[in-house]
């Protein structure tokens, strides 16, 4: 590549189009897909990103400049994602540093010295709570979960923005929301919104009571909105 400093990092794919999950809903982003993913989610809706081994390297300069290609008048961040974006702090941070855009990081959470490496550069963080179904073993589940509660950490020290987003299947229970809930009411801030996220398609939903029985148990704590992926309704990238 030619100019800027390199480091390598692969992103698959650079597009503009609507938010569909999370507090920006609806806003116009241009998303930078990272390649590579340090957890495997059963319900993962991007298996392809999860390979580090796919995508192109960018110079920061070919990086701005295909952004500046994508902007439009109702432009209103980047989306920074993957895979897992945290596998590339370094030269997200780097780019960040020379090139100053409204950025939306979102982000597993489990790499919580990475997240602080990109503290007063991200505007927001989407950040996922995972749960024991997402994974073969609760050990598994475990290592990812308490390395999710540490970034949690770092956010609030730092003040950083940002929400939580818990992926639920009709088979979610209520025990075990309330379970993590009670582990973040000792250090998640009373203003941080929680984002229920039904996983799709809607059509293995037979009934959507456990939604609001989730709703409901979250509810008792924070702030809490149930938003489902409306660019998979709209048929948009």
């Amino acid at each position: 590549m030619n100019g800027g400093i390199l480091i390598n990092s692969k992103i698959i794919e650079i597009f503009s189009s609507i938010q569909g999950e999370g507090l920006l809903i609806g806003k116009r982003q241009i998303f930078i897909r990272f390649a590579g993913c340090n957890i495997d989610c059963k319900y993962c809706d991007t298996e392809n990103s999860k390979s580090a081994d796919i995508g192109q390297c960018y110079s920061f300069e070919e990086l701005d400049a295909k952004i500046q290609s994508l902007l439009t008048s109702d432009f209103h961040s980047l989306e920074i994602t993957g895979g897992e974006p945290l596998l590339h702090a370094d030269y997200i941070r780097e780019f960040l540093l020379k090139y100053d855009y409204r950025v939306m990081l979102e982000t597993n959470a489990s790499l919580p010295d990475e997240l602080e490496k990109l503290v007063g550069l991200v505007d927001i963080v989407s950040m996922d709570i995972k749960l024991p179904e997402h994974f073969n073993t609760r050990t598994e589940w475990l290592d990812v979960y308490e390395n999710e509660l540490e970034s949690i950490r770092v956010m609030e020290d730092n003040n950083m923005k940002y929400y939580i987003k818990i992926v639920v299947s009709p088979t979610t229970t209520s025990e075990i929301i309330g379970a993590i809930l009670k582990d973040l009411a000792g250090i998640v801030s009373s203003n941080v919104e929680f984002i229920v996220q039904p996983v799709s398609p809607m059509s293995q939903w037979n009934s959507k009571e456990n939604l609001f029985t989730v709703s409901q148990t979250i509810g008792r704590y924070f702030n809490v909105a149930i938003i489902p992926q409306i660019h998979k309704y709209m048929e948009i990238e």
